[in-house]
């Protein structure tokens, strides 16, 4: 299992630009670099008006599916 911090902005229908996306692979991190990794992506995120801020436990290497956790997120509109 892999855990990632996720950034992902989210874009009001019809623009075409890609959204931002920003994923830091905490697997092996200490839980204090953790904590200071979700404080800058929170951080970072006041740039949007509408974003998610999640956990990402990937089990693709084991064959099984992925769950998400939302720390935060925001909409704006």
């Amino acid at each position: 299992m892999r855990r990632y911090l996720e950034l992902i902005e989210v874009s009001p229908e019809g623009v075409a630009e890609e959204p931002d996306f920003i994923r830091v692979d905490v697997t092996d991190w200490r839980p204090i670099d953790v904590e200071e990794a979700l404080r800058l992506l929170k951080e970072h995120a006041e740039v949007y008006d509408s974003y998610v801020i999640q956990f990402h436990d990937c089990y693709h290497e084991e064959g099984q599916l992925c769950t998400l956790m939302v720390v935060e997120s925001r909409a704006r509109g």
